[in-house]
Formats: C-alpha cells, sequence, structure tokens
C-alpha cells in the first residue's frame, strides 16, 4: 500500500479542520431552549389608572455557544393569573454556558387587577410562572421562537408598594 500524497494529506486535514466548524454550526441550528428564573419584581410607575410592573429575569443558556436573542416576549401569571407581557427592550446576547440578567416592563391595569392583588397579597408567597419566547439571530434559523417556562413562588408585599390599595 503507497503512502497518501502530499496533495491527499492537505486534504485530509483541510476535512479534519472543517467538519468541527461543520458540526458546530449543526448545533446552533437545533440549539437547546434557555432556561429563565425570576430574578426580581418591583414597581416601575405608579399611576391611578395604569403602573409598570418590572420584573428581573435571568436567561441561562445551556448551548457550547453564544445564543444571539433578537428580542424576547414574555407573559407574567401572579397565582394562576395572567398578569400582563413584555418584551426585551433590545438585543440580548447570552454567551455560551453563561447567563445574562434582562429587565422586562409590564403594563397593569390598576382598576382591573387592582381585586385579583389584594387577593394575593393575602398570603406571604404567590405562585408565578413566566412564559418565554426567545427569537434568535441565528444565520439559517427560522422565527421559530424557543419556549421555555419558570415556576416558584414570590413575596408580592415587598415588591408592590406604592401601588394604589396596597400597603
Amino acid at each position: 500500500m503507497r503512502a497518501p500524497s502530499r496533495r491527499q494529506r492537505a486534504l485530509l486535514a483541510l476535512l479534519l479542520g472543517v467538519a468541527p466548524l461543520a458540526l458546530a454550526g449543526c448545533a446552533a441550528l437545533h440549539p437547546d431552549r434557555p432556561h429563565v428564573d425570576l430574578v426580581d419584581v418591583g414597581l416601575e410607575n405608579v399611576g391611578l389608572l395604569r403602573s409598570s410592573l418590572a420584573i428581573t429575569l435571568r436567561v441561562e443558556n445551556p448551548n457550547g455557544f453564544r445564543l444571539p436573542v433578537e428580542r424576547g416576549a414574555y407573559t407574567l401569571f401572579l397565582g394562576g393569573e395572567r398578569i400582563g407581557t413584555g418584551a426585551t427592550r433590545g438585543p440580548l446576547d447570552v454567551p455560551a454556558h453563561g447567563t445574562r440578567d434582562e429587565q422586562i416592563v409590564i403594563d397593569l391595569d390598576n382598576a382591573r387587577l387592582l381585586s385579583r392583588l389584594r387577593a394575593l397579597l393575602g398570603g406571604a408567597d404567590v405562585d408565578y410562572r413566566v412564559e418565554a419566547d426567545h427569537y434568535l439571530d441565528l444565520i439559517g434559523w427560522r422565527e421559530r421562537p424557543l419556549h421555555s417556562v419558570a415556576e416558584g413562588r414570590v413575596d408580592l408585599r415587598h415588591a408592590l408598594r406604592g401601588l394604589p390599595g396596597v400597603g
């Protein structure tokens, strides 16, 4: 058997060098969904008829490549009730195997939510659910969002001080 020629060795080296890049590109076309956690809740603005709730979310990227989120859309539920929706203020770049905190502003209708908030504030903690849709800015990625859900408990009494009707 004859030894490979110089040209064959160069072609083999090129293929071995390109293969990992091609595999990484394929992985980027099928990213794992990011994990989302609620970090903080507070009031942004308080008015007689409308208020804004500011929530801080931690977005964790489980992928081995950066996750360029073009935009994120979020829906917040408290005590099983849909409170409102919000979106990122701009693009969000989450490093590979890293996290990024993002503040989302959710507009509240005080008149509609006041009776619900009073009931929610009766207990120490309230169940929350955040549904997140992350739209990626990846070459070859279709406009299909990565959907994530975060659930837990949060103390709203401290966060919502200053809202009309809340002590």
